[in-house]
């Protein structure tokens, strides 16, 4: 006769007592397999990040170097646990107080080698997990010499000016000069050095603001003696200011008269509201020249000779006059 099982599967699901039975059981082979798992020995790929320090005086870093080293380690599996988030979430110091140094043309360059990187990885593990090797090149250092430069501040900006507004003068820039320190071969190329871009739109008044300095073009670890300048767009509303003036007649011989028609031409000049009252009638100065007269004409143009700088966009009316010549016993 058949040896019958000491319970079934449906037994289980039906007494409760052989359900707990069971379940201790299946919790108890698992344990077992997890701890004779975590006693084998694994091996892991961490990604690992880097602080380098102590560069080497009087010089700036040209090139990037790596923040985050990828490093194959073995162990057993409870090792690779519990050592696992210190690696990847601890800073590895490395110091260069010890970097070699070789020259290479105009410029310096030092690299830490594999085996150094991994003695120091080592030691932060005190021989819990094993170092098979730093899955990252040689790392190189290219070094120029630091230097200080004067050097001006242009800024980047992007905006227009609204329809019957005018800028009043050139764009100031506060201070318009800045102390830079970084590589001599970047600085002595520069004649200025840039802010970030700032969009500004349509302008219709004065705008004053900071703009941070860009170091896109000076190197990444280049210091400026100010991190932003103060950047001032004057604008004012344009308004017209109108003058009735006599033209001064020249070179007339003087053997005759000459008289023009109109004798008073007005002038027109656009100019800021805020200098309205500095642009006067003796700002301007306005010439008929006789030499200037065509065979069979009696017309001359009206010369706009002098003006105030100030004013723009200067008309003049009539542009020329007729002229009425007489002569002198």
């Amino acid at each position: 006769m058949p040896r019958e099982s000491f319970f079934s599967v449906r037994d289980i699901f039906q007494d409760r007592r052989k359900l707990f039975i069971f379940l201790i059981c299946l919790v108890l082979a698992t344990l077992s397999w997890i701890f004779i798992s975590l006693g084998k020995s694994y091996s892991s790929t961490l990604v690992v990040p880097v602080k380098y320090i102590n560069f080497p005086e009087n010089k700036t870093l040209l090139n990037s170097v790596p923040e985050r080293l990828a490093v194959n380690v073995s162990g057993s599996g409870y090792d690779l646990l519990q050592f696992d988030e210190r690696l990847t979430e601890d800073t590895l110091i490395v110091n260069l107080d010890n970097l070699k140094i070789s020259v290479l043309g105009e410029y310096q360059r030092g690299y830490l080698d594999q085996a150094a990187l991994s003695k120091d990885l080592q030691d932060r593990l005190n021989g819990s997990l094993a170092i098979n090797r730093v899955l990252s090149d040689s790392i190189f250092f290219v070094f120029d010499l630091k230097v200080s430069r004067i050097i001006s501040v242009k800024p980047k900006l992007n905006f227009s000016i609204a329809r019957g507004f005018i800028l009043l003068d050139s764009i100031e820039v506060i201070p318009n000069e800045l102390e830079v320190f970084g590589a001599l071969s970047i600085l002595d190329t520069l004649s200025a050095i840039e802010t970030e871009l700032s969009e500004l739109g349509e302008l219709s008044k004065s705008r004053k603001f900071k703009a941070s300095i860009s170091k896109k073009y000076i190197g990444g670890d280049a210091k400026t003696s100010y991190d932003s300048v103060l950047v001032v767009i004057n604008v004012d509303k344009i308004t017209e200011k109108r003058f009735m003036l006599t033209p001064e007649l020249l070179n007339v011989p003087d053997s005759l008269e000459m008289l023009t028609f109109p004798n008073g031409i007005e002038v027109i000049a656009q100019i800021p509201l805020s200098m309205f009252d500095e642009v006067v009638e003796s700002d301007f100065k306005m010439v008929v020249d006789y030499n200037k007269l065509e065979e069979g004409y009696m017309l001359l143009p009206v010369e706009l000779e002098s003006w105030n700088p100030i004013a723009e966009n200067i008309s003049i009316k009539p542009q020329k006059v007729e002229i009425v010549l007489t002569r002198i016993d």
